[in-house]
């Protein structure tokens, strides 16, 4: 097979017709305007994670809203179709590995204005916006919706925070931001009543090298011996600064540590605020290193380790980030972290690394199609909830749950199979499927077919619900076999109230005596 796209013998080809409908149906749902002609533009990619350097992007409805419970508006400022960037899985000795299995993958991107206020506001938002795109066709399966979250505060700037995939993060990622960016004002207006400005931070650092060259610490001595130099930097009146908690665990000093790691690959720094007893750097040892960099009691010094090229571009680093506290809070893309902490990933894009794609033509969206899809709208499914609740007398979480597990077609399937019990189908399809999950079998290996035939068994009597759980477990490890075979092997006999009181009767007499002896019964 030859793409004769990639030879260069054809234009790009337009985008899949089946996400351009879904994503006007989520841009309806979302009673968005929706873009007639769309126009295809490129954002810059520059990390890697696409090839081409660029992501194909368009605009395909904007100024809509999602109304939370509280009937609060939340503005949809635009929304997007454009094309899933590759996923980056490690990064070994500077060099980042990136699957391919999601690249150029069609990806809806909603973006809101900033009418949020407060962390479960965000939360409560997400949900919903996920919910609604979980009741059209898009990929249902863990981290095929991810939020982005942009925090900004008083005083403070515009953080991004990317790669949210659970919405229980999201109220705990931005009260740290939120922490984050307080102290960082904090530090600001610690070093102007110190009196400290921006010119007294060192434009060099001083190569320790051959001072350290009979140091104690493991640490050190093996990356001198390695070849590595040692560079010290001494900032005037920051004692305790690098030393201060910004987040739970996580501190000033961290965060110019992690920005030396992603953009130099170095293994991070060194300071004066940590205990260097932790690094096997002695009294002696630190005096040295005190006098060398003439570092008085409330100044604080910085270490840090490595080959010429990378300690220069570190040094950089250092002293920029550092030189940045005199202003606040940089603006930054920073990645989630499952702790609920962030972590520098790149600077904050500008809207100057969107152009025109000059190469693609105009994407039309009709009239008609819009008319079409505005009639086969679902209903929303915060309504959707409600209903079930009542009408079927289970919990909303339940319901919502289904939703989120794109369960809800299924359920209503089984319902219509088995109605007599409700309670048992949902706790099929969550707690049992969930349990069976949990053991490492494989609970995709169950259709929806065989859950339609087991409950099917079930109406007709052939089963009891008890033996449920037996045949999705004995199915999850057997998938070719069929619910009647599975039945069969599992012996599975049901009894009438008259056969099983007969049984009974045929106990109590055998064990008459015991029964009288115990005085049971």
């Amino acid at each position: 097979v030859i793409c004769t796209y990639e030879l260069d013998d054809t234009p790009p080809f337009s985008c899949n017709e089946e996400a351009r409908k879904i994503a006007l149906e989520i841009a309806l749902l979302l009673k968005a305007n929706i873009i007639e002609e769309m126009h295809v533009s490129r954002k810059n990619y520059l990390d890697g994670s696409v090839p081409t350097g660029f992501q194909r992007t368009m605009i395909l409805g904007t100024d809509g809203y999602i109304t939370l419970k509280n009937n609060k508006k939340i503005r949809i400022d635009i929304l997007s179709l454009e094309e899933e960037a590759a996923r980056k899985i490690k990064t070994e000795n500077k060099s980042n590995f990136y699957r391919l299995d999601r690249l150029g993958i069609p990806l809806v991107e909603v973006t809101t204005k900033p009418d949020i206020n407060t962390p479960e506001e965000c939360r409560e938002c997400a949900e919903r916006i996920g919910l609604l795109l979980w009741m059209t066709n898009v990929k249902k399966v863990l981290g095929s919706i991810r939020q982005d979250i942009n925090v900004s505060i008083k005083f403070g700037t515009r953080i991004e925070i990317k790669g949210v995939q659970k919405l229980s993060w999201i109220p705990i990622l931005i009260n740290h931001e939120i922490s984050r960016q307080l102290n960082l004002i904090e530090i600001k207006n610690e070093l102007k009543n110190r009196k400290i400005t921006e010119d007294d931070i060192p434009q060099k650092s001083v190569d320790l090298t051959n001072l350290m060259a009979k140091t104690n610490s493991k640490f050190i001595a093996k990356g001198l011996k390695s070849g590595k130099k040692l560079y010290g930097f001494n900032f005037k009146g920051f004692k305790n600064i690098l030393g201060k908690e910004l987040m739970e665990d996580y501190r000033f000093g961290s965060e110019v540590s992690s920005k030396v790691k992603i953009i130099s690959g170095l293994k991070g720094i060194i300071h004066s605020d940590e205990n260097l007893e932790n690094y096997d750097l002695s009294k002696e040892d630190v005096k040295k290193i005190q006098d060398k960099l003439n570092s008085k009691d409330n100044d604080c010094f910085v270490l840090v380790l490595g080959s010429v090229k990378d300690l220069n571009k570190a040094a950089d680093i250092i002293v920029d980030r550092i030189k940045y506290v005199f202003k606040g809070v940089p603006p930054e893309t920073r990645k989630a972290l499952e702790n609920g902490n962030t972590e520098f990933l790149r600077e904050l894009h500008g809207g100057a690394r969107l152009y025109p794609d000059t190469d693609s033509q105009a994407i039309m969206n009709t009239a008609e199609e819009i008319k079409q899809a505005q009639n086969t709208l679902p209903n929303y499914p915060w309504d959707i909830i409600e209903d079930y609740a009542k009408k079927y007398q289970i919990e909303k979480s339940s319901i919502k749950e289904l939703i989120f597990k794109g369960k809800l077609s299924l359920f209503d399937s089984l319902i219509d199979i088995y109605p007599a019990k409700p309670s048992i189908v949902i706790n099929t399809l969550l707690n049992k499927a969930k349990a069976i999950k949990r053991e490492g079998k494989k609970i995709e290996n169950i259709t929806n077919d065989d859950y339609k035939k087991i409950f099917r068994e079930l109406k007709n009597k052939k089963i009891g619900k008890e033996a449920i759980e037996d045949i999705m477990r004995l199915k999850a490890d057997s998938p070719n076999l069929t619910i009647a075979q599975l039945i069969e092997k599992l012996h599975f006999e049901t009894l009438s109230v008259e056969d099983l009181k007969i049984i009974i009767n045929e106990i109590v007499n055998k064990s008459s005596k015991i029964i009288k002896e115990r005085e049971m019964r």
